[in-house]
């Protein structure tokens, strides 16, 4: 485990004011916060609290809420010695029709498709209200997408009750884990090419060159393949793929409106004589959508999406335009509807940093992105049975349409 420096009282306000300039300079997303939201007055708050805080992981967690309280899946505050401080949550649970579902487990005694009724004897989104206020995102989709996956804002221990009647008891200190049960997430690119004429490509993340590379070429090499599907479940993004929209896209695509806060001195200058400073940014200049030509040599063959609550960031500018240029069906669920090229700023020794989101993206109409995300074509939702039997069912209903269509 690396070691790193705690801040004493002086660097937490050095932290806290440096966090406070920079929302104030480059956060993009005001207009999302909920009406009434007071930046000053949560500031003055959150300043009290990471200066009286008794250490540092209190301090750490105070910083998170206000971070949080902004509401943006691209606006955080991270940790590194928290996030080191306990082993991996060895179970994915996801909301799946209002209810709090197993999707992955490598717990013998939790499967895939169970229902979490209560965790320590208390109902689960009573328990989870004391995780839930350090996570920030744009819906309550992204935040239930989130909400399991930070060991370090969980109890090292709890109880978990199923509605098979079952009491499994976790504990995050654990080493020894088992085989993972559930439907797997790739860790690269996977090309499968099925019998009836369907290439699948399974994309990971663009977080990497070597993804988006090793998928242009998998496309390269499809030959005369009926239809290629790009399974873009949990991809993350990364760095938007543009070499692989022109190795696709046939037609002209749009991006999207972006928004993005300006600072003008003089403008200030004059509110400030009048005593009418914004809290937070609201000049802010439009620019786009941009029109991007197809390249003549892009593969010509049918092509369509697959997508779910975890495509996020550069893998929904992907979808987007994709969409926009009617290159195919978007098939699955809503993705995770949130980007925004975020502005870092790191403390290296002391192991934390924080980001802030400094554009506000637009479908290419104008209508709001996030918290929205792109909507598929044509709804397949992951269900219970299709968890509890281990086939990939959104896969082959995804093939299926491909092929009626």
């Amino acid at each position: 485990m690396t070691q790193f420096h705690d801040p004493d009282i002086t660097d937490r306000a050095y932290i806290g004011a440096t966090a406070y300039h920079a929302i104030k300079r480059y956060f993009a997303h005001a207009e999302g916060l909920p009406v009434g939201y007071d930046f000053e007055a949560r500031y003055r708050a959150y300043l009290g609290e990471a200066l009286e805080a008794p250490n540092r992981k209190a301090f750490s967690l105070a910083t998170m809420r206000f971070f949080a309280s902004l509401r943006n899946g691209h606006t955080s505050f991270w940790d590194e010695e928290l996030g080191q401080q306990i082993g991996s949550i060895p179970f994915r649970i996801n909301r799946i029709n209002g209810q709090w579902t197993v999707v992955r487990s490598r717990m013998v005694q939790l499967r895939p498709g169970q229902v979490i009724t209560e965790v320590d004897a208390k109902p689960v989104d009573a328990w989870l209200e004391a995780v839930r206020e350090h996570i920030g995102q744009s819906s309550l989709a992204a935040l239930d997408r989130m909400t399991w996956l930070r060991p370090f804002l969980l109890p090292q221990r709890f109880t978990i009750s199923t509605d098979d009647g079952g009491q499994v008891p976790v504990d995050l200190t654990e080493a020894s884990i088992g085989p993972e049960s559930g439907l797997p997430l790739a860790a690269e690119v996977e090309t499968i090419r099925r019998t009836d004429g369907v290439v699948v490509i399974r994309i990971p993340g663009f977080d990497d060159p070597k993804y988006e590379e090793t998928a242009i070429a998998a496309i390269q090499n499809a030959g005369d393949a009926h239809a290629i599907l790009l399974d873009l479940r949990d991809n993350g993004g990364g760095s938007s793929p543009g070499n692989l929209l022109s190795a696709i896209m046939t037609n002209p695509y749009r991006g999207t409106l972006v928004s993005t806060p300006m600072t003008i001195a003089k403008s200030d200058a004059s509110n400030s004589f009048n005593g009418s400073i914004p809290a937070l940014p609201t000049i802010m200049m439009q620019s786009g959508p941009d029109v991007t030509l197809p390249f003549p040599d892009a593969w010509k063959g049918k092509m369509a999406l697959l997508i779910n609550g975890g495509s996020a960031s550069a893998c929904e500018d992907f979808a987007l335009r994709f969409k926009d240029g009617k290159r195919g069906l978007v098939l699955g669920e809503p993705s995770f509807g949130s980007t925004g090229q975020p502005y870092f700023v790191r403390f290296p020794e002391f192991g934390m940093s924080f980001r802030i989101s400094t554009k506000r993206e637009y479908f290419p109409d104008g209508r709001q992105f996030e918290g929205v995300g792109v909507k598929p074509d044509k709804s397949i939702s992951l269900t219970r049975d299709e968890l509890r039997s281990g086939a990939d069912t959104q896969l082959e209903l995804a093939v299926k349409t491909v092929l009626a269509d």
